[in-house]
């Protein structure tokens, strides 16, 4: 759908903004500011607020990630009623603007109204407007639009994070029609995003069930086969139930030799010709090793290391720890080491393709919950894996499981891709409509009813 244009434009005065629609007002941040100390504050900094003064109860403390992900119900910090009687000057009250100060900055949101009394820490900076503009208004534009975006990454300050500050904050150049335009582009923005946002909805549906469907696929051939007419027989295990009749039921130290990394932690080297990377589960990704964001460490941890698990092309590694699962195939040659990973080696009594499937499947996670053990991620010894029970057909029934998984998870996984690439066009849609919108570069006073919805 496209939209039109207002009559009569104006040189907005600022090169990286262009022309605004004539009637429109370009204003800084400070003009909008309630008066005093109350309109823009930052959260209380160094020994006003330490780890030692948080409570297991009491009054939240709010920080960067409910405004990242917009929900105030995250986390778990508290102060007393003491200590926020002291810091009450930072309390965060419904309809304030908030916005993110280090790291992931310029990130926006408004306190809903149903928020718990606390304050905010020191990563975030409170906003309070006037009457002349609506918050919802101000908020879209600080997180929606390209040219705060522009200014935000520009006059951002540190060198390591990426921060703001008040005074930054402040400078910010908004543009800010009526109060009586802004309520009808709100009502117009917030017609359309709701069409958007049901349609992303959709496509994340889609998606998860796609998931759903290719864990049922490999779960069910790598349990019951390919054959629907094969004889089946009671496995003897209460969460299989039945499997085909030739195929046999034993441990996986049977037919796989499985080792684990070390579970130390090494030193940590600068990159070079004399080093070796460390790879843990967070580089197990997308059925492939990846190496970007690798640590490195010396030749003699690099020895060691091997002696226990040395890696080959072909090998099967897995996370142990935490997410337990998303088996990868070793597809390079370059020499690397493993950390928290099981090492399954390649061995011409399985096709390793199949047991990737396998350790993947349903049978294998529900295995895996069964055998964690201790702390808050989990994990799953070495002893465990090599004891978990599978149902194993022949070499040449494995590789024609393995083809065929293979045939139809890529065809599943294109889909997926696809419904994905929609969510990622559905976004950019919506976030190209707002900043449209609140920015005047397209008309939509006609566009909705006389009835207005606002804040």
């Amino acid at each position: 759908m496209s939209f039109q244009r207002y009559e009569r434009y104006k040189d907005s005065g600022v090169e990286w903004l262009g022309e605004v629609p004539e009637h429109w007002e370009v204003k800084r941040v400070r003009h909008l500011l309630r008066q005093s100390y109350d309109g823009l504050k930052i959260g209380p900094f160094g020994s006003q607020l330490t780890s030692q003064m948080l409570a297991s109860s009491g009054y939240r403390v709010f920080g960067q990630e409910n405004v990242i992900a917009n929900d105030f119900t995250l986390g778990e910090r508290f102060i007393s009623e003491d200590k926020f009687k002291e810091l009450a000057v930072y309390e965060i009250k419904s309809g304030d603007i908030l916005i993110t100060m280090m790291g992931t900055s310029g990130r926006c949101a408004i306190a809903p109204d149903n928020i718990e009394t606390g304050i905010m820490d020191s990563h975030l900076l409170r906003m309070r407007v006037t009457d002349g503009v609506r918050h919802r208004f101000i908020q879209l534009l600080i997180d929606e639009s390209a040219y705060i975006a522009h200014q935000i990454r520009f006059l951002g300050k540190g060198s390591i994070m990426h921060g703001l500050n008040s005074s930054i904050i402040k400078e910010l150049v908004v543009t800010t029609p009526s109060i009586v335009e802004q309520d009808r582009i709100l009502s117009f923005l917030n017609r359309e995003t709701t069409k958007i946002d049901e349609l992303i909805a959709e496509q994340q549906r889609l998606v998860e069930l796609l998931k759903e469907k290719r864990q049922a696929v490999i779960s069910h051939a790598v349990t019951k086969g390919l054959n629907p007419e094969a004889k089946m027989k009671d496995s003897g295990i209460e969460w299989l139930g039945e499997v085909p009749e030739h195929w046999q039921i034993f441990a996986l130290k049977r037919i796989c030799d499985v080792r684990d990394g070390t579970h130390d932690t090494p030193e940590f080297l600068d990159q070079s010709d004399d080093c070796y990377p460390l790879i843990t589960s967070k580089d197990l990704i997308a059925d492939q090793v990846i190496f970007e964001d690798v640590k490195y460490i010396s030749k003699k941890d690099f020895d060691n290391i091997s002696k226990r698990s040395g890696v080959n092309r072909g090998d099967i590694l897995m996370p142990m720890i935490g997410s337990v699962g998303g088996a990868v195939i070793v597809e390079t040659d370059r020499q690397f080491s493993i950390k928290n990973i099981a090492l399954f080696k390649k061995s011409k009594y399985f096709n390793a393709q199949w047991l990737q499937y396998l350790l993947n499947s349903r049978l294998a996670i529900l295995q895996f919950e069964l055998e964690k053990s201790g702390g808050v991620q989990g994990f799953v010894g070495l002893g465990a894996l090599r004891n978990l029970y599978f149902p194993i057909p022949l070499l040449n029934e494995q590789t024609i499981i393995a083809n065929f998984l293979k045939h139809e998870t890529t065809k599943l996984d294109t889909l997926t891709a696809e419904a994905q690439r929609a969510i990622e066009l559905l976004k950019e849609r919506r976030t190209a409509l707002i900043s449209a919108a609140v920015t005047g570069k397209i008309d939509v006073r006609g566009l909705v009813a006389d009835k207005l919805v606002v804040e």
